[in-house]
């Protein structure tokens, strides 16, 4: 079935998350898989998330700050680019005054520190 046609099928929330930690970004996609029925891509850098994107394949991207081969803000607006209408959330362990802004002027709409309680991403995302 072709990407457009499972969109207009699925109410599942299709889910981009790109962590560097592996334990923390398999947790993550478990825990939205299980309590919201999530469909989770996980993609541990910056370049394997884009290869993974494609135009409308993505509700929400879950986007760390800090990954191999571009910070999560600019991953943002790479992705941005390609699904216009998807939900951008940043988490960052290194959470500044400075960094959230950013963000949020780039099109996060939402920006936490880690460790993020996976209860708060549950809500996030069936909010999304």
């Amino acid at each position: 079935m072709a990407n457009n046609d499972r969109r207009e099928s699925s109410t599942s929330t299709r889910v981009l998350i790109v962590d560097d930690d592996i334990e923390l970004m398999d947790a993550i996609a478990g825990w939205l898989e299980a309590r919201c029925g999530a469909e989770v891509t996980a993609c541990c850098s910056a370049e394997e998330a884009m290869v993974a994107t494609i135009p409308g394949s993505f509700d929400v991207c879950l986007l760390d700050y800090r990954l191999d081969g571009a910070d999560g803000v600019t991953l943002g607006a790479m992705l941005r680019e390609i699904n216009p209408d998807a939900n951008l959330i940043l988490f960052s362990g290194e959470l500044s005054a400075k960094l959230e802004t950013s963000a949020l002027e780039h099109g996060f709409g939402r920006v936490f520190a880690k460790p993020v309680p996976p209860e708060v991403l549950v809500e996030v995302i069936s909010t999304c």
